[in-house]
């Protein structure tokens, strides 16, 4: 009794840096290998807590192996664009301008149901007031309201510009985003005279966000020690 105790206290030691190492997000901010990783974390290190006759080693070994190949993951996801977009997903647009993209939401298999839902959720009971409502690649539901349905802010009281307040991510470590671009109504050409205007290179832009009213902001990227 006293050894399942010690595994159990040894195992839960394990896991809780092993998710500690992985980073802070909550569930539902995990992406599906996250989840995963997560799910064969816990199932592994069940095994020698229930079975004194196995090894403490046979879970920990696995374990530690995930958490190596998970970070493997997340560091070729932070470099290479179209990794993460094979592993992660894209954003999906459902309402753009008010109007429901049909087809994004039968290739996500959600509901008309399910979109209210989410919709009221965000205090949102009328789907014609929706500017803007994209599916993260969490599975969560960001919207942005038509500018006549936002709260007034007090940088608003002065004045009405009219645009929608779309700002997208034009520009990520040095990678264009045609996708959200093309929500902004920013065109290839565009981003690239806008970086070359501010004195820069494509490849020492960290990120580009603009929006569809032509405002933008460049953060360069900053010099790696060593």
């Amino acid at each position: 009794m006293f050894v399942s105790l010690i595994r159990t206290v040894i195992l839960y030691a394990v896991v809780i840096f092993a998710v500690r190492v992985m980073g802070k997000r909550q569930i539902k901010e995990m992406q599906a290998s996250e989840i995963v990783v997560t799910l064969m974390i816990s199932n592994i290190a069940a095994m020698p807590m229930q079975e004194v006759g196995i090894s403490i080693f046979t879970g920990i070994v696995p374990i530690f192996t995930l958490v190596v190949m998970e970070m493997g993951m997340s560091y070729l996801m932070l470099k290479n664009r179209g990794f993460r977009q094979l592993i992660a997903g894209m954003p999906v647009v459902v309402i753009q301008k008010g109007k429901v993209n049909q087809a994004a939401m039968r290739s996500l298999r959600l509901s008309n149901e399910d979109l209210f839902e989410e919709l009221r959720k965000k205090d949102i009971f009328d789907i014609s007031a929706v500017e803007y409502a994209i599916v993260e690649t969490d599975g969560v539901l960001s919207v942005l309201l038509k500018s006549g349905q936002q709260p007034v802010t007090a940088s608003q009281m002065n004045r009405d510009d009219g645009s929608d307040g779309l700002h997208v991510l034009l520009v990520s470590d040095g990678e264009i985003d045609a996708q959200s671009a093309q929500l902004a109504g920013w065109t290839e050409s565009r981003i690239t005279q806008t970086v070359t205007r501010e004195h820069l290179a494509m490849s020492e832009v960290f990120i580009l966000s603009g929006g569809a009213d032509g405002s933008y902001q460049i953060i360069k990227k900053e010099a790696q020690a060593g």
